[in-house]
């Protein structure tokens, strides 16, 4: 009997862990697993420079600034107390090669049709990213982007970006050499 109990009690908690995983905005969207590959591999890169705890925490500030485009999907005070150090670090990730350029902007190119980013929000970090050497605009823009489904208002802002020629050879030179 005491075991049935214990068992049954067991269900009911998985059950409820369960169901507040599938409400929880971190869990809810399938391109979830481009932030956290991503917040990994920026976590390696950042074990180097901060301990253990402070790159798990700020890589997780960084890949949710960058896949969330600059909103916040949920409250977490660990990752609040690291924004303004995550900001102040944004300008070297390109020198960590976290993520190739052209990847990366897929993968937000996706991320957005997910949350379903207005596309003036979507630009706007678009164009931090890109001024920050960690996607390609304009020209630069991947052509596979045509090909996800609903991305052609992205893409097609994507490419209409204005860049110079000097920013292009910039933006090549910069995530080539480092």
């Amino acid at each position: 009997m005491t075991e049935g109990v214990l068992i049954g009690g067991l269900v009911v908690i998985a059950g409820l862990v369960a169901s507040y995983m599938k409400r929880h905005p971190f869990y809810s969207y399938k391109t979830q697993k481009y932030k956290e590959r991503f917040q990994h591999k920026l976590q390696d890169a950042l074990a180097g420079t901060y301990d253990a705890n402070d790159s798990y925490w700020l890589s997780r500030a960084i890949a949710d600034n960058i896949f969330d485009f600059g909103t916040r999907t949920y409250r977490d005070f660990h990752v609040e107390r690291y924004e303004k150090k995550a900001k102040s670090e944004r300008p070297h990730l390109y020198k960590m090669h976290v993520e190739e350029p052209r990847i990366l902007c897929e993968h937000l190119t996706e991320r957005a049709i997910e949350l379903k980013v207005p596309v003036s929000a979507f630009s706007m970090h678009m164009r931090y990213l890109w001024q920050e050497y960690l996607v390609p605009v304009g020209r630069l823009t991947p052509a596979s982007l045509d090909r996800l489904p609903g991305s052609s208002l992205y893409a097609a802002e994507l490419k209409n970006l204005p860049v110079s020629k000097e920013d292009v050879q910039i933006f090549i030179y910069k995530t080539e050499q480092s």
